[in-house]
């Protein structure tokens, strides 16, 4: 209707991954690759069909809000005037009558709110967030009474919870060591029987075609150009995340060394000038297994402090009693973090601690993702210098965990390292304390 051009895919893999007619596709591989967009665009190939219904997937609303969405006002109404938004429904509806759902599976069972549901695309954004077992039950919401062709779609980077299931599933595009092997943007065949998944010659009964395209940051010019410190940012990364985002790295995956090593930290004797303090609390009722871990840490001008690691095995009682008598000894100025369990078990201990911490700036956190993924943002921070250790009876059996984590035998001092970093960083983080000294010099653990 006029010259404007308001999206043009990136030449080479993004334009193959929306050119495929394979029933299966993943994309990606780096950060900033342009796959949040090929999984927008590609979900509008059939909107002139009146029967027409796809669904875009993030595993949390407030991801699917500020990426998906946002992103959609930006190109569906303008490309098909008349198209309309249904803010209760999450739902685009174009004139034909077509329709482009929004959803958001952030746990396993959130998939038989799709029970009933019919679709012909499924577009999976950010596909290693989501478990195996969510993928894989969605895939029988993909039907068409229609005639109208099912496209399954991932758009994904290395790292993540569902890395491994992802890996595996593609493993002819991603693993080297596969018995069957694929070139990028090459398509195979597959069928399921009662022997499992096999890859099949193209005409075999039931077989379903799958492919995956890798794309790196430079397949994406338009971002370098609009933004071209992002490459920049992407180096200030962990270790582990730098090679999965940047590099696109499916190989690269937590081993002992990579997320911490002790030449990152140094000793310290005395507390910041100023600075917000959190005493984080990864809890352990056992005598014999693992360990009850409070560790606190402060954050004054850009720099983190361990101050002190209290680690104990106990029974319920004796782990309530260290609580409470620790918060009694750090003060309360002192934010107590106490991480909450899954379950409804886990919040009403939770909801416990706070009653009887009355008087105390007490703060629960749930736990929402995996051990290494909730420590990579502290391992950056470690890497760059930006984490300091007191002096202290702890520090080496600290520094060795960390070392060994995840391959180690126990990891309770690196989850409470890694949840006084988020406690810290949030927005609920805990008020400057006007009363902390200076630092004094400092030497290299």
């Amino acid at each position: 209707m006029n010259d404007e051009i308001l999206w043009r895919p990136n030449p080479g893999p993004q334009t193959r991954f929306l050119a495929l007619s394979s029933y299966e596709v993943a994309y990606g591989g780096s950060a900033g690759s342009g796959k949040s967009a090929a999984l927008l665009m590609g979900a509008l190939r059939f909107v002139d069909r009146p029967a027409y219904r796809a669904l875009l997937l993030r595993r949390t609303f407030p991801e699917l809000e500020k990426s998906l969405i946002e992103r959609s006002f930006q190109l569906y109404p303008k490309a098909f005037p008349g198209t309309r938004y249904n803010e209760q429904k999450k739902v685009w509806i174009f004139p034909s009558g077509a329709r482009v759902y929004f959803g958001h599976l952030e746990r396993d069972g959130d998939v038989h709110a799709y029970q009933s549901a019919e679709f012909q695309y499924l577009g999976f954004d950010e596909l290693t967030s989501f478990s195996e077992r969510q993928y894989t039950y969605m895939l029988s919401r993909a039907r068409s009474s229609t005639g109208i062709p099912i496209r399954i779609r991932g758009a994904t980077n290395p790292g993540g919870e569902g890395h491994d299931w992802v890996f595996r599933r593609w493993g002819p595009w991603l693993d080297p060591a596969a018995e069957q092997r694929a070139e990028p943007g090459e398509v195979l065949w597959y069928v399921n029987d009662d022997t499992g998944e096999r890859y099949v010659p193209k005409d075999a009964a039931g077989a379903l075609s799958r492919c995956f395209v890798p794309a790196r940051l430079a397949d994406n010019p338009h971002l370098l150009e609009n933004d071209p410190a992002y490459v920049d940012r992407l180096k200030g990364l962990d270790a582990l995340t730098r090679a999965q985002l940047l590099d696109g790295n499916w190989l690269a995956k937590p081993a002992r060394g990579l997320l911490f090593k002790r030449g990152w930290f140094e000793l310290t004797e005395l507390l910041p000038l100023r600075g917000q303090r959190v005493r984080y609390w990864d809890r352990a009722a056992s005598v014999s297994g693992d360990f009850t871990v409070g560790l606190r840490m402060s954050k004054a001008d850009g720099m983190y402090t361990v101050e002190d690691v209290v680690r104990l095995r106990g029974t319920p009682r004796e782990v309530e009693a260290a609580i409470y008598a620790t918060a009694a000894l750090d003060g309360k100025t002192v934010m107590v973090g106490i991480e909450q369990d899954p379950g409804q078990a886990g919040k009403f201990e939770a909801g416990y601690y706070v009653k009887n911490l009355a008087g105390y700036n007490v703060r629960t956190f749930r736990v929402r993702h995996d051990k290494v993924t909730r420590a990579q943002p502290v391992s950056a921070q470690a890497e760059a210098g930006n984490v300091r250790l007191m002096r202290g009876r702890w520090n080496e059996a600290f520094v060795q965990e960390l070392e060994a984590f995840p391959e180690g035998g126990h990891d309770d001092q690196v989850d409470a390292f890694s949840g006084a970093f988020a406690a810290l960083t949030a927005a609920n983080a805990p008020a400057l304390d006007p009363r902390f000294r200076q630092f004094a010099p400092r030497t290299r653990i």
